[in-house]
């Protein structure tokens, strides 16, 4: 979100000024939900941008990514509503393809999925329509930053990931798809090896 954010930015003041100003504007804490980015830009970063330019209403494109951003959060925040009763936990194991080819071919068959990665040490299972999509600098961001659970949203899909152990599983699904959804079914999901040991 991050990134998309100081590419808008930087169609109004320049990178440095927009890193500045983005760097400012977290100072208090790093939104990790789609309505706390919103929120941010709506509260702090619109009112400073407004400041050093002569805006008088919130440049289009800025506009548009907070109105996708408060759906996402919409869309959250109805699913968490309609889904309260806890689903059973499943543990997946990653390390047998046989194991990643069947857990592959089910989480493709979720609602808006059109790309699926799970990664295990020993093997990976990809099921792309095309020319599979590099998920790994997705992963390697969740595993840096401590998340289990994490999803971003790109300019035409959005990625969506579930560590697990020392693997990963990636949906790569269309803009539109219901993200609470989504992220229910991979929270569901954790190691085999970790349940056994």
């Amino acid at each position: 979100m991050e990134e998309s954010l100081l590419e808008i930015l930087s169609r109004y003041v320049s990178p440095r000024a927009a890193e500045g100003l983005l760097r400012r504007a977290v100072e208090q804490g790093r939104p990790s939900r789609p309505g706390d980015w919103a929120r941010l830009v709506e509260s702090v970063l619109w009112p400073e941008l407004k400041r050093l330019l002569p805006f008088q209403e919130m440049p289009p494109e800025l506009k548009a990514w907070v109105r996708e951003l408060k759906g996402l959060a919409a869309l959250e925040a109805g699913e968490e509503e309609d889904e309260e009763e806890e689903l059973p936990l499943e543990a997946v194991g990653l390390e047998e393809a046989d194991l990643r080819a069947r857990l592959a071919q089910r989480l493709a068959r979720l609602e808006g999925v059109v790309g699926v990665v799970v990664a295990g040490e020993g093997g990976r299972e990809e099921l792309f329509p095309g020319e599979p999509i590099p998920l790994d600098p997705f992963h390697l961001l969740l595993r840096r930053h401590g998340y289990r659970t994490f999803y971003a949203v790109l300019e035409e899909n959005l990625v969506a990931f579930r560590a697990l152990g020392k693997g990963y599983v990636g949906l790569l699904a269309r803009k539109e798809t219901n993200v609470g959804r989504l992220l229910n079914s991979l929270r569901r999901l954790v190691s085999a090896a970790e349940v056994e040991g």
